[in-house]
């Protein structure tokens, strides 16, 4: 007997973890803005208080694009 996935449980379960992914990576990129100077802050545009600021933001605070 052949085995058919029907339905859509594996690909939101394939969209979960796609969008765990990118949380993970967001939260690591706000966490290293922490780590760069201020002449490397200046040249992308933002102050240490905007990255201190930006590093605090919640998990679940994602960029508007990713919302549905």
């Amino acid at each position: 007997m052949e085995h058919t996935t029907t339905g859509t449980r594996p690909r939101n379960r394939f969209n979960f973890l796609a969008r765990l992914r990118q949380v993970v990576a967001l939260h690591r990129q706000r966490q290293r803005l922490l780590d760069l100077d201020d002449h490397l802050l200046n040249d992308i545009g933002l102050t240490d208080a905007d990255a201190r600021a930006e590093a605090e933001r919640p998990l679940w605070d994602v960029p508007r694009t990713w919302r549905r």
